[in-house]
């Protein structure tokens, strides 16, 4: 049981952390290029781009995940990445800004340094999601569905609670702290996964599954 929902569980936080960095980024740039449709274009365009990205390269890494460690091997990139930002955004921004660009490139460029590797590696999870909730249930479209879903609610949850209470209560950098801790629980979570999964390997008679009973 517990096997088959810490998929779910590391599905929701990523989507809930992705668009709580998403809304805190547009709080990041807006004093160097201010809260214009300039800079959400340019921050959503980037996001998109990044989890594009990491679809692609995520799936090709889940067809050659044999052993089952892709999964805890790419959680503490984004993690460190986003955790640290407090050290290095602010003076990234201050770089950029000092180039005066125009407001669309130079928003756009610092999306680009800021937000979109993060992206990658979080759009890099959800294909290795689906292969191991896949292999624990023996249902590849029940399994991307449900995922992509589960997903899909943690952003949900992400954007209202971060638009309606933690921008209110705490401040950006600290929040940005925070949403890493929860990629980083995420990567704990995703070791204890790989552990339960050396305690039931593979190949054990699952009787949940219907293509392991014995006729």
């Amino acid at each position: 049981m517990i096997r088959r929902q810490m998929p779910y569980l590391i599905a929701f936080i990523s989507g809930f952390a992705m668009m709580a960095y998403e809304i805190l980024g547009v709080r990041v740039l807006s004093p160097y290029f201010g809260g214009t449709i300039y800079v959400w274009g340019a921050i959503i365009a980037v996001f998109l781009t990044g989890l594009g990205i990491g679809y692609a390269l995520g799936g090709r890494m889940a067809d050659k995940d044999v052993n089952g460690t892709a999964l805890r091997n790419l959680l503490p990139v984004p993690a460190a990445a986003i955790m640290l930002f407090p050290l290095y955004g602010h003076r990234i921004c201050r770089l950029i800004h000092s180039w005066e660009l125009d407001s669309r490139l130079g928003a756009l460029l610092l999306s680009i340094n800021l937000f979109l590797l993060p992206c990658i590696f979080i759009g890099m999870l959800m294909p290795v999601l689906v292969r191991l909730q896949a292999e624990t249930t023996g249902k590849v479209g029940s399994a991307s569905g449900n995922i992509y879903a589960v997903s899909t609610a943690g952003s949900i949850t992400g954007t209202l609670f971060t638009s309606f209470f933690l921008i209110a209560w705490l401040p950006v950098s600290t929040n940005i702290m925070l949403t890493g801790s929860l990629l980083a629980l995420c990567w704990l979570a995703a070791l204890a996964y790989s552990h339960l999964k050396v305690v039931d390997p593979a190949g054990q008679l699952d009787e949940s599954r219907p293509d392991q009973r014995q006729h």
